[in-house]
């Protein structure tokens, strides 16, 4: 009977790949640093590092992400002195920044997270990285 060869079939949903999303960690202790960027890429984040503010803002510019992780606590230029200059350039007055600190207690960070406009914030030593990863992926 007839060698009939099988005709090949067109897949008709094209997949759309998501654009991967882009975290900046701005933090000066680089073991916590370097194990966040590790754990951020395994759960598929394109990640850049900054070691102070100054370096952030550069590396805002230059690489758009899509969340920053930010350090209060860092020299040269701090946290809060870094995303006051951030809200005030319009491109990025709405970035969100997720505020990672030891620096403060609980109300003074709610206070800190109104007044610089950061989408949250967490207590180094109250959190786990993966628990770090999983706020950042509510938020992004």
């Amino acid at each position: 009977m007839g060698n009939k060869k099988a005709e090949p079939t067109i897949n008709q949903t094209a997949t759309v790949a998501t654009p991967t999303k882009k975290i900046l960690i701005v933090e000066d202790e680089k073991l916590l640093a370097d194990a966040l960027e590790v754990k951020l890429k395994g759960a598929g984040y394109e990640t850049f590092k900054a070691e102070n503010g100054q370096l952030g803002l550069s590396s805002i510019s230059q690489n758009k992400p899509d969340l920053v992780i930010l350090d209060i606590m860092m020299p040269i230029m701090d946290g809060r002195q870094m995303l006051t200059k951030l809200r005030e350039m319009s491109e990025f007055k709405n970035l969100p920044v997720l505020m990672l600190t030891n620096a403060g207690t609980s109300d003074n960070m709610h206070e800190t997270k109104f007044y610089f406009n950061a989408v949250d914030f967490l207590i180094k030593s109250n959190v786990s990285l993966e628990e770090i990863v999983a706020k950042v992926k509510q938020l992004v």
